[in-house]
């Protein structure tokens, strides 16, 4: 088992969440993604960080189970990952980029 830990982002292709996931890389945690559709510049920077991206939207990207899932702001109810984590009960947080801002991160 690895002891690093896996961080899923749910619309990883806006520029805040793949800006989000490349920070996560670079910190040397193991980020997976999934989007409807991953299209350069994001798609091309993303895999320069060796970043996969899922796609489309299905609850087997979140196979294996994540330590942690994060849900992009595009996102909402009916989107087959986010019921998934909730009706799974993974760890998740919604909307992490407008968090960290507003702590003044």
């Amino acid at each position: 088992m690895s002891l690093t830990k896996h961080i899923h982002l749910i619309g990883i292709c806006g520029t805040a969440m793949a800006s989000l996931a490349g920070m996560l890389a670079e910190r040397g945690f193991r980020v997976t993604g999934s989007d409807a559709a991953a299209y350069p510049p994001m798609s091309d920077f993303l895999y320069s960080l060796g970043i996969p991206v899922a796609q489309p939207f299905a609850s087997e990207n979140l196979n294996p189970k994540p330590d942690l899932v994060v849900v992009g702001n595009a996102i909402s109810r009916g989107n087959v990952e986010l019921e998934h984590i909730l009706d799974q009960r993974i760890h998740h947080h919604v909307n992490a980029v407008m968090d960290l801002r507003s702590r003044g991160h």
